[in-house]
């Protein structure tokens, strides 16, 4: 038996909302269990980190990286690395496209790709003293030679998995007093856009092997079960898949078995032009209660060429229409920052979403991460340079090359309440956002989010001591 002890982003916003705690730690965690190994999980801050490790005492520290975060990870590596004995391994989005992370100090392995089959079998292989070099989806560093593996194949049946172990995260108390809980029904996605690394997940996909794979319905009711069971506070689900409603014949099972089993409102994540009357029906049937969709620019150019959403305003507007004639609510979820934005381009947006009339606009700064189409195009059109550091938030700055950047990230604070109150454009737009007042203006979206979150989001009421946790670890904890 090995100990495994998890490092991954949390946060205790997302912790108390329960709806963006890292996904893949629950998982593998289940996964390892059932072969036998102990699992723990950490992740706050380093101070957290250094001590967990001190108590547990990890054979592995597996580190779950994303591209910005990843050199925080490095640098806690290696200073765990002075004290104490362990192999470093390291997955996620960043290194399943960089991995030539494994070249970094302190870094004993990397994980390409999905780790349900290979983390197993490679931990068995280092337990038992065997050859660890040939483990597929495993680059691997031994005594200063670095041996590359090949892909292997997806698993197909998502159904022979169990679980996820969302006991990992019990140690932390915004989590147990958390009323809403995720889930993920599926794994992948079909389309392609630039700034998403799906469209490289596509380029490494073997014969046979799909873009987009769900677990049948039964084997997600038999998860919320065991969820209702171990968690009775739950009344919010929070889908994380990119998009619930792929497949129209598994949401109208979805639709007649959810109610009866479950009967737990539920929030999910849909593109505007994909939206059909009958399959919101379907959901609404099933207890939908809110829906996150990206409408990510209201230009034209920027939408459909840069960010390759290819969607036209015409089809955004149509499926906004079923909604709201449904009356239900909804987010917009936009990007400001992306290469050849201007005032004017981000103006659209505001433009469009308020047309959609969302109950709620959330608004991101464009990241260019390696290896995404983006990237490359930011790179080829002279507004991005390798030598530039990758934010480690959305809501930071700009990182690039835009005229009015300063103007634009100031925007991006204020554009969710100039969508609330559309009166407020004038002011923002020709005098606040040209104020040195970030800080403020941060303050000021945090805040925002906050109530949103406190009044609308979700679908129970929240009492005044959850309330003041909400909005106390928006403004002072979270790098949302």
């Amino acid at each position: 038996m090995s100990r495994i002890l998890f490092i991954a982003h949390i946060d205790r916003t997302m912790l108390l909302s329960g709806g963006f705690v890292t996904f893949g730690p629950m998982w593998l965690s289940a996964v390892l269990k059932q072969h036998g190994h102990e699992c723990d999980i950490a992740g706050i801050d380093y101070k957290e980190v250094e001590k967990t490790v001190a108590e547990f005492k990890p054979d592995i520290i597996a580190y779950t990286t994303f591209s910005g975060g990843h050199v925080e990870y490095l640098d806690w590596n290696r200073r765990l690395k002075q004290k104490h004995k362990f192999f470093a391994m390291f997955g996620g989005p960043h290194v399943t496209f960089s991995p030539e992370m494994i070249e970094e100090d302190g870094v004993d392995g990397i994980c390409r790709g999905e780790g349900f089959e290979a983390m197993p079998e490679f931990i068995d292989k280092l337990e038992k003293g065997d050859d660890i070099t040939n483990v597929k989806n495993w680059w691997i560093k031994v005594d200063g030679k670095i041996y590359k593996n090949d892909q292997r194949p997806l698993i197909k049946d998502l159904d022979i998995l169990p679980p996820p172990d969302r006991s990992i995260y019990n140690k932390y108390k915004d989590y147990r007093l958390a009323r809403t809980a995720t889930v993920m029904t599926s794994q992948g996605c079909p389309f392609n856009c630039t700034y998403c690394h799906n469209h490289q997940l596509h380029k490494m996909l073997l014969k046979g092997d799909p873009r987009f794979r769900q677990r049948s319905v039964d084997h997600v009711i038999e998860e919320l079960k065991e969820l209702k069971r171990d968690y009775p506070k739950i009344e919010y689900l929070i889908f994380r898949d990119e998009i619930l409603s792929i497949n129209p014949r598994w949401v109208k099972e979805f639709s007649e078995k959810y109610p009866k089993e479950i009967g737990i409102p539920f929030y999910c994540l849909m593109r505007p032009e994909t939206i059909k009357a009958e399959v919101i029906d379907d959901l609404i049937k099933a207890g939908l209660f809110y829906i996150g969709i990206g409408l990510e620019s209201g230009n034209d150019f920027i939408r459909n060429e840069v960010l390759n959403r290819k969607m036209t305003k015409e089809q955004i507007l149509q499926g906004i229409k079923i909604l709201r004639d449904r009356k239900v609510l909804f987010s917009l979820y936009n990007i400001i920052g992306a290469p050849h934005e201007t005032l004017e381009t981000a103006m659209e947006t505001w433009e469009l979403t308020v047309k959609c009339k969302p109950t709620f606009c959330d608004v991101f700064l464009m990241t260019p991460y390696p290896k995404t189409a983006i990237y490359d195009y930011s790179i080829a059109n002279g507004f991005y340079n390798t030598d530039m550091k990758t934010p480690g938030t959305y809501h930071g700055t700009i990182p690039l090359k835009l005229k009015d950047a300063p103007q634009l990230e100031n925007l991006m604070h204020l554009i969710g309440i100039a969508v609330e109150f559309p009166w407020l454009m004038p002011v923002i737009k020709n005098v606040l956002i040209k104020l040195p007042l970030q800080p403020v203006y941060n303050v000021i979206r945090k805040f925002w989010k906050g109530y949103v979150y406190r009044y609308r989001i979700y679908p129970y009421k929240v009492n005044a001591v959850e309330s003041a946790r909400i909005i106390y670890n928006q403004i002072f904890v979270s790098k949302a």
